[in-house]
């Protein structure tokens, strides 16, 4: 039996509150239309709060009766399962076309109107897209399924299974498109513009509405955009905040010395203090990706930088040190 439980990263004495907060969290994360690699485990995250979230169903869950329903066993979820596939067969679109897209930290910062190039299939012009000359197939007349019974009395099922005539295409061909080979579509080259949104990060996934692949029988699906927010020009995103790594000379930093940085918004100066450590990230409030709630900080890196010193600053920095340790 699934630990419902562990699927929500929860634990039996956890609240109605927190089965929902967790649910809505991880339904987000793994829904098919925001991550196409997610649908097996959303099923999992939908399946365990159906249960968890009823008050009767978690109870027969946390004590099961082996003895109970008929002798059939608790299936508590059996009509959700049966109503999700059910719903995705109805949604049936063109297959989707998941690509990448790597961005800056500066672009993620602003948003950025995105040119996206990229290979997809496309209905063929000399048929179509129905790939040729074709009849209907008498053995499923045209539907691509077959329908049995399967059981008898209560216990019927009817299962739909391909057609093996047609290959579950309804259709058999009779003369193949010179062009397509039958198959009904063709490879191409698709350019687009894309509204990158403000503060995306690393593994978020867009959806652009019919911008995938084609099928002839059920036309395009969605382009599925991942994006990469790679670091550049010593900056990276992590999470909302921005990092900004920078060279700074050593007669700089040990003279206490102003400095200007880069910073999406404009420069920044900033004075380098005498107890400063240049292994410790300098926070900056404030200065991060902002959000609609608030904003993230800005942080520093300082890569101190060890240059040959002329005998000027040499003498410079020995009559500092001497103050220092007076």
């Amino acid at each position: 039996m699934k630990d419902y439980y562990k699927i929500l990263g929860l634990n039996k004495k956890s609240t109605k509150d927190e089965i929902k907060k967790a649910y809505r969290s991880l339904s987000k994360k793994f829904h098919p239309d925001v991550n196409p690699e997610g649908g097996e485990k959303f099923k999992e995250i939908a399946e365990a709060y159906e249960v968890l979230s009823d008050d009767k169903k978690r109870q027969q869950y946390d004590n099961p009766n082996p003895f109970g329903n008929m002798g059939r066993g608790f299936n508590p979820f059996e009509d959700f399962i049966h109503n999700f596939n059910n719903s995705r067969q109805k949604k049936q679109r063109g297959p989707d076309k998941k690509i990448k897209v790597q961005i800056t930290p500066i672009e993620s910062y602003f948003g950025i109107n995105k040119p996206i190039t990229y290979q997809t299939t496309h209905s063929c012009q000399s048929c179509s897209g129905s790939g040729g000359k074709k009849v209907e197939c008498q053995d499923c007349k045209g539907s691509g399924n077959i329908r049995r019974k399967v059981g008898t009395g209560f216990f019927t099922q009817v299962i739909d299974t391909p057609c093996i005539k047609c290959n579950g295409s309804g259709d058999i061909m009779l003369d193949a498109c010179f062009n397509c080979g039958g198959t009904g579509i063709k490879q191409k080259m698709e350019q687009i513009g894309v509204d990158i949104p403000k503060n995306i990060s690393t593994n978020d996934f867009l959806r652009v509405k019919g911008k995938g692949d084609f099928s002839p029988k059920h036309g395009f699906g969605d382009l599925i955009l991942q994006i990469e927010v790679l670091p550049i020009d010593g900056f990276e995103k992590i999470n909302n905040d921005l990092i900004y790594t920078h060279k700074v000379d050593a007669f700089d930093f040990i003279m206490g010395n102003e400095i200007d940085l880069p910073h999406p918004d404009g420069p920044l100066r900033i004075k380098l203090l005498p107890n400063m450590e240049s292994i410790k990230p300098l926070r900056l409030r404030g200065k991060g990706y902002k959000l609609n709630n608030g904003v993230g900080d800005f942080y520093l890196k300082l890569n101190v930088i060890n240059k040959p010193l002329s005998e000027d600053i040499k003498n410079i920095l020995n009559e500092k040190l001497k103050q220092t340790n007076n």
